[in-house]
């Protein structure tokens, strides 16, 4: 759908004047609020994701907008978006998540699947959103509630990353198809345990089920992140690949993790610099959003992967790309040409770690791959 000269005027206005702005909505009789953040590079001719991240039980949307999703937008170019929960008598602001016990489960009577519905509708009408690309993120009640969004809400948002929060235990979850899905949890949590949780799924257990709903790897790809800072904690990574339409289940482990929101550089891992490098590789499925969309290993020859030097770039089935660009972890396009048929890309003199190559028809974003440069 094409924008009015209006709209690109007033998401230009938006992007240069006013980064931060509180809205609201009514939504089932009741006044909603959210915050967003729009990067100043946004220019609202191009259409960019949308990351929706959600607070905690009596957090509220201004205090958990200070994650640092903010500052790793302001490089990526997306959009994030921080609605408040309502009040519940009893537990304060709160999601409908399925999270309680002893049959308590605050605010059973407010839809929040449908107000995050009509949240991704409402700003889309005023910013040029990708609707492929709609993500969401929350921290404990707000992970609860990510993985509900997961399991009842999965035609509008592509994938979802939980910190902290698992899949409560006053919901049943029958996902529609394969998601990609990150999960964070540290081992020490005494809020949400990670082994004895009362509020719903075990850390584990959420895993697998993930797993298994998506057709996963059984077995993981293991590793240990580099521990790089004295903050007491170490952290473990799994990685199950494999799953149907290309998904995959992440793990992050912090052992002896307590129940918080990890930064760099006060501990080895940055939780919304890691979020949004695993989103920014997922969009939602041609089932899911009716976008003509090719399968990346049918299509595309990549090798070698991980490389020192030079990578080639194959199309192994002839369709109309146009262009080609390799992106880093931030966002920042490092290489883009136009591609036929083969391209060769030097990457001698890029920094080594962790990028994004992107393919690109007429139609727009056709498949991603990670590449690491070592």
């Amino acid at each position: 759908m094409k924008k009015s000269l209006l709209f690109v005027f007033f998401a230009i206005n938006m992007a240069v004047f006013a980064q931060w702005s509180n809205h609201s909505f009514t939504h089932g009789g009741i006044t909603r609020d959210y915050r967003i953040h729009v990067p100043a590079i946004y220019n609202g001719t191009n259409s960019v994701p949308l990351v929706i991240a959600l607070h905690g039980l009596g957090d509220d949307m201004t205090n958990f907008s200070g994650i640092g999703l903010s500052t790793v937008a302001d490089t990526a170019n997306f959009i994030s978006v921080y609605p408040q929960a309502i009040s519940d008598p009893l537990f304060g602001t709160a999601w409908n998540s399925g999270a309680g016990a002893f049959g308590q489960y605050p605010n059973q009577t407010v839809n929040d699947v449908d107000f995050i519905k009509s949240l991704i509708d409402t700003i889309s009408a005023h910013y040029n959103i990708n609707s492929h690309r709609v993500y969401a993120t929350g921290f404990s009640m707000g992970g609860f509630m990510t993985n509900r969004l997961a399991c009842e809400l999965s035609t509008k948002i592509a994938s979802f990353a939980s910190v902290s929060g698992t899949i409560g235990s006053g919901i049943t979850c029958t996902p529609s198809r394969a998601i990609s899905i990150c999960h964070f949890h540290g081992t020490g949590d005494a809020t949400v345990s990670y082994t004895n949780n009362t509020f719903g799924m075990n850390a584990q257990p959420l895993v697998n089920f993930w797993v298994t709903n998506n057709n996963c790897n059984s077995t993981p790809v293991h590793t240990n992140l580099p521990d790089l800072v004295a903050d007491g904690y170490t952290i473990e990574h799994d990685l199950y690949s494999g799953g149907n339409n290309g998904t995959v289940v992440e793990h992050f482990k912090v052992n002896n993790g307590p129940h918080t929101w990890l930064f760099t550089p006060a501990n080895d891992i940055d939780y919304s610099t890691e979020i949004w490098k695993f989103f920014m590789t997922k969009t939602l499925p041609t089932s899911s959003a009716g976008l003509h969309e090719y399968d990346w290993n049918q299509t595309i020859s990549l090798y070698p992967n991980p490389a020192k030097d030079v990578i080639t770039v194959t199309q192994t089935d002839h369709l109309d790309f146009q262009k080609i660009a390799l992106f880093d972890v931030s966002g920042k396009c490092c290489f883009q040409d136009s591609f036929e048929d083969t391209a060769s890309i030097d990457i001698s003199s890029l920094s080594r770690g962790v990028y994004i190559l992107k393919c690109y028809t007429k139609e727009g974003f056709v498949a991603s791959k990670k590449v690491i440069l070592q």
